[in-house]
């Protein structure tokens, strides 16, 4: 009878951790929810690895965005609802620095002829050209000498006409899309490492200039009489944003110099401030800026953290061997947050924290967020809220890539992953937007500009 009583208290008390541990996982579901994606489409070329990448554009005029994806050898143009317009094998030049990638192809209406083009470098120092909507190729322009990365750009005030090639972090030449005319060059560029330049229309005169640690107008004049001296050398991420609310738009930069690391925020006119890291010694490596708090005057700047290579990680052992901590700049400079990310993180979620983070607009209301993915590996995707790093949701993945972009048109944004077995994921936020609808995030030219150019530094 003793040993009956004793089974049923034993089957009792296996009952009850049963439903403890159902409970604990139902807590760590709620309290970390995971959504599937909306839609999911295969490449019909290999996956990105360590060079290519990923963009929207409107490839075919039909008013919704298509995707653009490079990887090695190849260049494919996929519709919005992902069946393949065409895919080229081809010997394209992907951009790389220390294996970090970049989409290395440009898209717009490079003659004016109605149609938009895609075009990337090639071999021989070539332009290939080619019909944005078929593949077909439209014209071939030679290169002066063997440059690296290029970006799109209207210079002139007449549309996505020229290209900005560059060869170094100071050397670029601006050259004609249609005659493939050299129309100026300068050696004044001071560009970040391991990144291609930036450009957007910085002054609202209806043209691009190129932001960095110097800014090149559209004549390729330096238009800063500021000067940062060397730091550019070892600047880490890049971001051009709205920071000060009007015009011009302001440029953010990251030092990395140690325990001397400053995040920067300049215009064409003024140095706006360079605030130090707030910890003993961290760099704030990768940037991204927003709303993230809507009740301040204009706009957050949310700072990585170099993670590893600082004095915040609080041990050399796992999970804390390459631990970020995070901080949160406002429009003046002035330090809002900082915290370890590992504090707030599923317990899954790698220790190593998140990479190519960028602002997004989740929920359509007046706080933005960051989507990055987990960092040092293929991973799972994630929303979160930058001040505080509470997670809003997890993007299940063994993601290559992360891309983030208005592709549905709902007055929010979406998170496409690549994933590692050669899909493409996107993840839209399934709740109706309650809010009234905005002004397509398109009609901003700079808005365009990042969300092609972009790389792993800065997304």
């Amino acid at each position: 009878m003793r040993t009956k009583s004793r089974a049923v208290w034993v089957l009792m008390f296996l009952a009850l951790a049963c439903c403890c541990c159902a409970f604990r996982a139902a807590l760590a579901q709620d309290e970390f929810p995971t959504l599937q994606p909306a839609r999911v489409f295969r490449l019909e070329q290999p996956t990105p690895a360590n060079h290519g990448g990923v963009f929207a554009h409107d490839l075919d005029r039909d008013g919704r965005l298509d995707f653009v994806v490079t990887s090695d050898g190849h260049v494919g143009a996929y519709a919005h609802d992902g069946h393949p317009l065409w895919v080229r094998r081809c010997a394209i030049r992907l951009f790389s620095s220390f294996g970090l990638h970049h989409p290395s192809a440009i898209a717009g209406d490079m003659d004016g002829d109605g149609r938009e083009e895609v075009a990337w470098l090639a071999d021989a120092n070539r332009i290939e050209i080619v019909d944005g909507a078929t593949g077909e190729t439209k014209r071939i322009l030679p290169c002066p000498g063997e440059p690296r990365a290029m970006a799109i750009a209207n210079l002139n005030g007449a549309g996505d006409r020229e290209v900005i090639l560059q060869y170094s972090q100071t050397r670029l030449v601006a050259m004609s899309l249609e005659s493939g005319a050299v129309l100026w060059e300068t050696d004044e560029y001071r560009g970040i490492e391991h990144s291609p330049l930036r450009q957007a229309d910085l002054d609202g005169d209806g043209r691009d200039e190129i932001a960095g640690a110097s800014i090149i107008d559209h004549d390729g004049r330096r238009m800063n009489e500021w000067d940062l001296g060397g730091t550019y050398l070892t600047m880490d991420s890049i971001v051009i944003a709205d920071v000060v609310p009007g015009l011009p738009l302001e440029v953010v930069l990251a030092e990395q110099r140690g325990d001397n690391s400053h995040t920067v925020v300049v215009a064409p006119d003024r140095v706006v401030f360079r605030a130090l890291n707030p910890w003993n010694w961290e760099d704030p490596d990768k940037l991204a800026v927003g709303d993230f708090d809507p009740a301040r005057p204009g706009l957050e700047v949310f700072n990585r953290s170099s993670g590893g290579d600082g004095t915040a990680p609080r041990g050399r052992e796992e999970p804390y061997a390459n631990e970020i901590a995070p901080w949160v700049l406002d429009a003046t400079g002035v330090l809002i947050s900082k915290y370890y990310f590992n504090d707030h993180k599923p317990e899954w979620w790698t220790g190593h924290g998140l990479e190519e983070i960028c602002r997004i607009d989740w929920d359509g209301d007046a706080a933005d967020e960051i989507a990055g993915k987990e960092r040092h590996k293929n991973g799972a995707g994630a929303v979160v809220r930058p001040i505080t790093g509470e997670f809003v949701v997890v993007l299940p993945a063994r993601a290559v890539r992360i891309y983030v972009a208005d592709v549905e048109g709902d007055s929010r944004e979406e998170v496409v992953l690549i994933d590692e077995d050669g899909t493409v994921k996107i993840f839209a936020n399934p709740a109706p937007n309650p809010n009234p609808p905005r002004p397509s995030r398109w009609e901003d030219s700079a808005y365009r500009r990042q969300k092609q150019n972009w790389n792993y530094y800065s997304p």
